[in-house]
């Protein structure tokens, strides 16, 4: 499965959601702790996906793709393997 967080600076409440591509996204505020965000919010699969997530968050750089958004948002994905 597919996962992405995405980061604003935006006030925003931490949600959890299926994107129209079957990607589960996790959007929080960037100041927000991402184990204190995956313990608020809720997903059919979030137990399924939490570790994938904090693997996400915590990779090598070079492991994972930036996308800006906007002025205040930024997606980050696992990079594929070309």
């Amino acid at each position: 499965m597919e996962l992405e967080i995405e980061l604003t600076e935006d006030p925003i409440k931490p949600s959890l959601t299926t994107q129209p591509n079957g990607r589960l996204r996790l959007s929080f505020h960037w100041r927000d702790e991402i184990r204190r965000v995956l313990d608020l919010v809720s997903h059919p699969l979030r137990s399924d996906v939490k570790d994938g997530f904090i693997e996400l968050w915590s990779c090598d750089e070079s492991s994972r793709s930036f996308e800006q958004v906007n002025e205040t948002t930024v997606l980050i994905r696992s990079k594929k393997d070309d």
